[in-house]
C-alpha cells in the first residue's frame, strides 16, 4: 500500500511538472511567436542607421570596427556582426543576426527574471509580451545594439538580485563585466547600470547586510571594477579614434541650454510613449497599465522589495542622469525600460491568476497567447514593422541598385540625399555596381538623382533639364539631360 502512494505521488508530480500550465511550456511557445515574427521581417530594406554603419565600420578593415567619430558605431554589435559576416557573408540578415538573436533571448530571460524575483510563480505574461512587442520586433530586426543592450540590462538584473541576497566579488565582478560589456555596446548604458545598481544597493540594506558588507562588497569594487573594464574595453576606440572626445563631447551629447532642453522635456516623453505603443491596441496598452498597478499594489502586499523597488530604482536614476547631462536623447535610449515595466504587469497577472479558479487561471494564460498570436498576425499581414520610418527607411533603394547595375559606370555619378542616401549606397555596394569616380568635365558623365518623394523633390535637388527613369512607390529615379542630347 505504502508502495502504491508513493508511486501515485509520483505520478501526480510528474503530471504538474508537464501540466498545461506550467510556466515553461507557455515560455517555449513565447519564444516560436517570437521567432517568427521577427523572422518575417528579418530581411526587409536596409534602413540608414545600419547601412552607415556596416559600409563605414564593419565592412572595412578590422581597426575600423573601433572607429567612433559618431554613436552610429556600436562598437561590440560591429564586433559581433563582422564576425557573423566572416562567417554568413555579408547579406542583411547576417548583418542584422546579433539584433535578433539577442531580440529573441530576451523572451526566455525575462521569464527566468520574473522566476527569480517572485519565487517561481510568475513569468507567463511577460514573455508573451516580449514575444509580440513591436518596438523589440524592430529592433530584433535592425542591425544596432539596442537588443544587446537590453539583454545585458536584463542579465546585470538577474546577476543584481543574486548579490542582494548573497554579495560576493566574484559576484560583483561578473555584475561589472557584464556591465563594461554594455557600455561597449552603447554608452547609454550608463542609465540602466545606475538603475540596477541602486536598487541592488537598496536591496541589500532591506536584506539586513551591514553598510560594511554593501560598500567592501558590492559598491566599491561594483563601480572600480566597471570603470576600469570600461576603460580597458575602450582602450582600441580611443587610440583608433584618436582621444576620448568623439565619445564623451560629440555633438549628440554635448549638454544644451536650459531653455531649450527644459521646452523639449515634455515632447520628448510623448513622442517616447509614441513610439514603444505604436502597433499596440489601445485597450492593451490600458490593461498593461492596471496590470503594473495590481503588480505594485500585489508586491507591497506581500513585501516583496524586488518588485517594489525595480521601476523606482531605474525611473530615478534615469531622472537624475537625464537632468545632469541636459540633453535630449534619442526616444530608443529608453527600451531598456521597457521589460521591467511588462515584468511588474507580470507581477499583477501572476496575482490576479492566483485568486480565480484553476479553468479560468487556464483561460486568462490561453486568452493572453491567442491575443499574441492575433496581433503577430496583424502586424506581419500590415508589414507594419517595415514601414517604419525610424532609423531611415528607404524601401525602394534595392530596386534603384537593381535598375542601375546594368547601365551605371565608374564614370557616371548619382545624386541623392538623407535618408536614402546610405541605403542606396549599402545596395549599390551589394549589387557591386561600378564604384563611383565621377569626372567633371567628360561629356560622356552621365547624371542621376533619386528622390524620396515624401522627404525631398527633385526641384531640390537641380534646375537641370532632366528625365524619369523610375516612378515606384516613394522612389523616382531621373537623369540629367546630356550636353550631347541637349
Amino acid at each position: 500500500m505504502g508502495t502504491n502512494t508513493l508511486s501515485k505521488e509520483k505520478d501526480i508530480s510528474h503530471n504538474r511538472r508537464f501540466a498545461p500550465d506550467d510556466g515553461a511550456i507557455w515560455v517555449v511557445l513565447a519564444v516560436l511567436v517570437g521567432i517568427g515574427v521577427r523572422g518575417y521581417f528579418l530581411a526587409q530594406p536596409m534602413r540608414y542607421d545600419e547601412s552607415f554603419t556596416f559600409l563605414n565600420f564593419i565592412s572595412r578593415d578590422f581597426k575600423y570596427l573601433f572607429f567612433y567619430p559618431l554613436p552610429n558605431n556600436h562598437v561590440l554589435y560591429s564586433i559581433l556582426a563582422k564576425v557573423s559576416i566572416l562567417i554568413w557573408g555579408s547579406h542583411p540578415v547576417s548583418i542584422r543576426l546579433t539584433a535578433f538573436l539577442a531580440g529573441i533571448a530576451l523572451i526566455p530571460l525575462v521569464y527566468v527574471l520574473c522566476r527569480r524575483l517572485n519565487n517561481q510563480q510568475s513569468g507567463i505574461f511577460a514573455p508573451i509580451a516580449i514575444a509580440i512587442f513591436p518596438y523589440f520586433i524592430f529592433y530584433s530586426t535592425n542591425a544596432r545594439g539596442y537588443t544587446l543592450l537590453v539583454l545585458f540590462t536584463l542579465i546585470l538584473a538577474l546577476v543584481g538580485a543574486k548579490i542582494a541576497k548573497q554579495p560576493s566579488i566574484l559576484q560583483t565582478a561578473l555584475f561589472s563585466l557584464i556591465a563594461a560589456f554594455g557600455m561597449l555596446t552603447i554608452p547609454t548604458m550608463l542609465f540602466p547600470i545606475a538603475g540596477i545598481f541602486s536598487w541592488v544597493f537598496l536591496l541589500l540594506f532591506i536584506n539586513g547586510h551591514t553598510q560594511n558588507v554593501v560598500l567592501s562588497k558590492f559598491a566599491i569594487p561594483g563601480v572600480l571594477i566597471t570603470s576600469a573594464l570600461t576603460a580597458l574595453f575602450y582602450t582600441p576606440v580611443i587610440l583608433v579614434s584618436n582621444g576620448i572626445e568623439p565619445i564623451i563631447a560629440n555633438r549628440f551629447v554635448k549638454a544644451q541650454p536650459w531653455h531649450e532642453f527644459s521646452v523639449q522635456v515634455y515632447p520628448h516623453f510623448k513622442q517616447t510613449f509614441i513610439d514603444f505603443t505604436r502597433d499596440i491596441p489601445e485597450i492593451l496598452v490600458l490593461i498593461t497599465m492596471v496590470l503594473v498597478a495590481i503588480g505594485m499594489y500585489s508586491a507591497v502586499k506581500q513585501r516583496n522589495w524586488h518588485i517594489i523597488l525595480i521601476l523606482p530604482s531605474l525611473l530615478a536614476t534615469s531622472a537624475i542622469i537625464f537632468i545632469f547631462k541636459q540633453k535630449i536623447p534619442f526616444e530608443r535610449t529608453w527600451i531598456y525600460i521597457i521589460p521591467f515595466i511588462i515584468l511588474v504587469a507580470d507581477f499583477g497577472f501572476t496575482y490576479l491568476i492566483t485568486i480565480v479558479s484553476v479553468r479560468m487561471k487556464l483561460l486568462l494564460k490561453i486568452t493572453v497567447f491567442c491575443i499574441s498570436c492575433f496581433i503577430s498576425i496583424s502586424i506581419m499581414t500590415k508589414n507594419a514593422i517595415a514601414s517604419y520610418e525610424e532609423k531611415g527607411v528607404f524601401a525602394e533603394a534595392k530596386i534603384v541598385a537593381m535598375y542601375l547595375k546594368p547601365i551605371m559606370s565608374t564614370n557616371d555619378i548619382i545624386h541623392i540625399q538623407v535618408p536614402a542616401d546610405w541605403p542606396l549606397y549599402f545596395y549599390l555596394w551589394y549589387y557591386n555596381v561600378p564604384q563611383i569616380k565621377a569626372s567633371d568635365n567628360s561629356e560622356s558623365r552621365k547624371e542621376y538623382f533619386v528622390v524620396k518623394k515624401s522627404s525631398y523633390s527633385i526641384k531640390e535637388m537641380t534646375k537641370k533639364p532632366h528625365f524619369t527613369l523610375l516612378n515606384i512607390g516613394d522612389m523616382a529615379l531621373y537623369q540629367a539631360v546630356s550636353t550631347s542630347d541637349q
